[in-house]
């Protein structure tokens, strides 16, 4: 079944949804969270996974393409499943560029889509 058009506009929707609160995770949990090393685990395919426990306790996992046998990552107290590795300035740019970018197709694809909508009520 071919791809729509609609298809893509949803896709770079949740594209920028995901690159922006990655974006947000990046920058506050290394600064406002718990700071701990993980250690590697295991890999899957190409990712690299890692656990760390959390303060009371719990085991945990991170999953990172990049990163050593130890990973300096900081989780979110009240959720400590969210955790985010410092992000590097090219990491900040790239993912605020992608979100902006996906954002705004959906926008766009929501205003033209009403614009239609309209001009298809008025006959």
């Amino acid at each position: 079944m071919p791809v729509g058009r609609e298809d893509c506009g949803v896709a770079a929707a949740v594209v920028g949804v995901d690159e922006g609160r990655g974006l947000y995770d990046g920058l506050r949990l290394p600064k406002h969270g718990i700071t701990v090393m993980a250690e590697l685990d295991h890999y899957t395919n190409n990712t690299k996974v890692y656990r760390y426990t959390d303060h009371d306790g719990g085991l945990h996992f991170y999953q990172d393409s990049t990163g050593g046998e130890q990973l300096e990552l900081g989780y979110d107290p009240s959720n400590p499943s969210r955790a985010a590795v410092r992000l590097s300035l090219y990491s900040r740019v790239m993912m605020a560029l992608v979100s902006v970018i996906g954002l705004g197709m959906a926008w766009g694809g929501l205003v033209l889509t009403g614009y239609q909508l309209v001009v298809a009520l008025r006959g």
